[in-house]
């Protein structure tokens, strides 16, 4: 394997076990469901941006995939077929970084609004195929909306300013 390519998987390695560390904080730390939410949301998303800031898009797509997997498994995702929905929304937060990266304030905000809507109409059309219960279906769309955009542009004020250290310090 070529040095580049080596430091690429290298990276993306540290970078997808950092962000399943802190996604799982909320099983460590009792916190409170709405705080847990913000907050693993925000350090999550950092990763997110920080995968593709730090290294490339792949890297973001994998996190972005690999995340809610183990959302599911940690219980925090109560249905397998809430990963698929979930993961596209990251995808979708991840290419748009990428694409906006040069424009940051502008290319984040949409980044978070293609998750933001990505997410409540991927729930909504998975809602609309399976029976769920009035009260979940509720909580989780609106989860699912304006929400993601806050966490979204907080993920990516940190992951922005995680990148510029980190370049700052020649690690990157």
């Amino acid at each position: 394997m070529e040095g580049a390519n080596l430091r690429i998987l290298t990276r993306t390695g540290i970078i997808v076990a950092l962000t399943l560390i802190l996604q799982s904080l909320r099983l460590w730390i009792p916190m409170p469901p709405q705080f847990s939410f913000a907050f693993i949301g925000v350090l999550v998303n950092a990763c997110l941006i920080t995968a593709v800031l730090a290294v490339d898009l792949r890297a973001g797509i994998v996190t972005a995939c690999v995340t809610p997997f183990f959302a599911y498994i940690e219980g925090m995702l109560p249905f397998l077929p809430f990963v698929v929905p979930v993961a596209l929304g990251n995808c979708v937060y991840v290419l748009l970084a990428w694409l906006g990266r040069k424009h940051c304030l502008l290319g984040f905000s949409v980044a978070a609004l293609g998750k933001a809507a990505t997410l409540f109409l991927g729930f909504y059309i998975l809602f609309a195929a399976v029976a769920f219960p009035p009260a979940m279906r509720h909580t989780l769309l609106f989860i699912m909306s304006w929400p993601q955009v806050v966490t979204g542009l907080g993920g990516a004020a940190v992951g922005f300013f995680v990148c510029r250290s980190l370049a700052r310090s020649h690690i990157i």
